[in-house]
């Protein structure tokens, strides 16, 4: 659940963040894929800068100087000329006011200044000549600057198509002087609102402005370069989604702005005023040209900031979006947009992201999910750049975030979960220790009690002094099943046994203990037989034997004036007997089960000899099952066969 919390909290965390996520990496894209050199541009920009202003005077200039730089502009073959400026006050060289300044003329003199032609009028003569669009600048409600004089008359380009509510608007418009408003062959929309940061990456295709639509400055020019009478509104679920011109089909967004793709002006597209009013360039500078004439120097308020660069002139951007329109139908010429199937197609791909991380962080190390990861993100971001190459806007960050989000949390779950199970473990090794511990101190006990009933190998040598006796015992754990005794019955006789109790620890030695006291207690009788004990030894045993636990013994008694031998088998290995020569062979016993197997079993007493200067060997299974460390088991013949190389330095002829 915690991987689900974090998807879901990532993906409210893009969606209030917005554009605020996703336009600092298009700005980049941007950058990296702005081509050097620029192609060729559809626009040129002739600038009003500061040569031109050092050489002219300062602005604004006389709408005498302005009509001849419009006439060097039209005669060098522009398709459309539009000025990125307003004319909202009458030229201060007007007749009228020439002689309103200078009271001191003779009246005559005055009357006649003032009955010259005015410099706006003069311009209106060329701008009517010319195929010049004018701008007329969108005003806020709140806006300090003054409107006033009568309205302009509406724009000549005209939209069909429904014009949906989303499309930005402005309550009141300023326009330039009726006279040159009125003279020029388009109007449209300068300017439009700036992303929440400031920069511009959008300009306008289509705004209302005193509640009337009016074409961008941008497809104003376009749309007079190339003739058409008007535009085409497309929208789709109440919300506008392109803008037709001609042969350009334009994506904007819901107010009607186009994301622009910045590929920056060449410095063969720009020319400073100065230069045309000297007439000093070549006649067809201007062919099948937009041009586009802006202020450009120092103190300009139509300062912007781009995606490219972090101040620019606004006619440069105006003429930027004359490209992006005219190279709509090239591939990678156009504008930006984000297709409609962006937005599913993202947050799909972010939503299986989440779900991959929700089930193999878990399951793989940190190698295979960070290389998953880094993959993830290559392919998401490499997946924008090259959709932005095509003019789509594609955003990474629904597909990256909730998988991100999903696999720091279930990390981090895991983390936690890892800290617990481990503190967990460490309580239980700690009472494992303990256990442990325990168990180690009741072993040692229990293993110091069972040598305290064995005799010890000195005590051996010492039962009689006509028999040599020896034992060695050596538990493969602490404590084991394993007996051995022997005491004489009589003066005459000696009994020995050994056996070996089924498992090991503590109930193996606790079973061991009560066999050997049970067997000398019944050995011990001189007038009891040997099969006679055996079965009793078996019989008590059986008794109460509530874990079913069984031993094997091998019961022998030796008459030294002789040296006969009587054996029982309950189960045990048949002794070897190494004769005075060394040579081994083994004593084939018919015996019985183990005891505590079989109730009531008649045990055979077997009969043989013991000579001078024999050796009777009687062993348990730890012998014949122990194991090298390749697991190959020792067995019986690997006891005669070791018994047999030491015959020559145990028994030398």
């Amino acid at each position: 659940m915690g991987g689900i919390a974090a998807a879901i909290l990532a993906a409210l965390a893009l969606l209030a963040a917005g554009d605020g996520v996703r336009q600092p990496l298009f700005d980049t894209w941007q950058h990296l894929s702005a081509p050097s050199p620029p192609p060729p541009s559809a626009a040129a920009v002739v600038l009003i800068d500061g040569p031109s202003l050092k050489a002219v005077g300062g602005w604004p200039w006389s709408r005498y100087t302005m009509a001849r730089l419009t006439e060097a502009i039209s005669k060098r073959g522009a398709q459309a000329i539009g000025f990125d400026i307003l004319f909202p006050e009458a030229d201060r060289t007007t007749p009228g006011l020439f002689a309103d300044l200078y009271p001191e003329l003779p009246k005559p003199t005055a009357d006649e200044i003032r009955k010259l032609p005015s410099m706006d009028a003069i311009f209106a003569r060329v701008i009517g000549r010319s195929p010049v669009v004018l701008g007329r600048a969108g005003i806020d409600k709140d806006s300090l600057d003054v409107v006033g004089g009568a309205a302009p008359a509406p724009p000549e380009a005209q939209f069909t198509g429904a014009a949906p509510s989303g499309i930005f608007s402005y309550p009141e418009v300023g326009a330039s002087l009726l006279i040159l408003d009125g003279a020029a062959l388009g109007h449209a929309l300068y300017n439009g609102p700036k992303d929440p940061d400031g920069v511009t990456r959008r300009v306008p295709l289509v705004a209302r402005a005193a509640g009337t639509l009016t074409p961008g400055f941008a497809l104003e020019l376009v749309r007079v370069a190339e003739g058409e009478d008007g535009a085409k509104l497309i929208s789709a679920g109440g919300r506008l989604r392109a803008v037709q011109l001609g042969r350009h089909n334009l994506p904007v967004d819901a107010q009607g702005r186009m994301a622009l793709r910045f590929r920056n002006l060449k410095g063969a597209d720009t020319i400073s005023a100065v230069e045309l009013l000297r007439t000093g360039v070549r006649p067809d500078i201007f062919k099948n040209k937009i041009v586009l004439v802006g202020l450009a120097a120092a103190g300009t308020s139509d300062i912007v900031t781009t995606p490219t660069g972090v101040q620019t002139y606004g006619v440069l951007v105006q003429a930027e979006a004359v490209n992006n329109i005219v190279g709509s139908n090239t591939k990678g010429g156009g504008g930006l947009y984000r297709p409609d199937w962006a937005l599913i197609a993202e947050w799909s791909l972010g939503l299986l992201a989440a779900a991959a991380a929700w089930w193999l962080t878990p399951r793989l190390g940190l190698l295979p999910l960070v290389t998953a990861a880094a993959g993830l993100t290559a392919l998401a971001v490499g997946a924008s750049y090259g959709g932005f190459l095509q003019g789509w806007l594609l955003d990474p960050a629904p597909v990256l975030a909730p998988g991100a989000a999903t696999a720091a949390t279930m990390i981090a779950l895991l983390f936690v979960e890892g800290r617990r199970v481990q503190a967990r473990l460490r309580g239980a090794l700690d009472e494992e220790r303990l256990s442990a511990a325990k168990i180690a101190g009741e072993m040692s006990a229990a293993a110091e009690i069972q040598s305290g009933m064995l005799l010890p190998r000195e005590a051996l040598r010492r039962v009689s002094s006509a028999v040599e006796i020896d034992a060695v015992l050596q538990p493969a754990k602490s404590v084991g099943g394993d007996l051995y005794d022997a005491f004489m019955i009589d003066k005459q006789r000696l009994c020995f046994l050994v056996g070996d109790v089924t498992g090991k620890g503590v109930p193996a030695s606790l079973f061991m203990a009560l066999s050997k006291a049970l067997s000398r207690s019944l050995l011990m009788r001189p007038a009891m037989a040997l099969d006679e004990a055996l079965d009793g030894i078996n019989a008590e045993l059986s008794r109460d034997n509530g874990q079913a636990m069984a031993v094997s013994l091998l019961v022998g008694v030796l008459d030294l004036a002789d040296g006969s031998l009587e054996l029982c088998n309950a189960g045990h290995e048949n002794p070897l007997l190494v004769d005075a020569q060394g040579a081994v062979r083994e004593l084939r016993l018919e015996g019985g089960p183990a005891l505590c197997v079989a109730d009531g079993f008649p045990y055979p007493v077997e009969r043989d000899r013991l000579e001078p200067g024999e050796t009777l060997i009687v062993y348990t299974d730890g012998v014949t099952e122990a194991q090298n460390p390749a697991g190959d088991l020792f067995d019986r013949e690997g006891a005669v066969k070791v018994l047999s190389a030491r015959r020559q330095r145990l028994w030398p002829t």
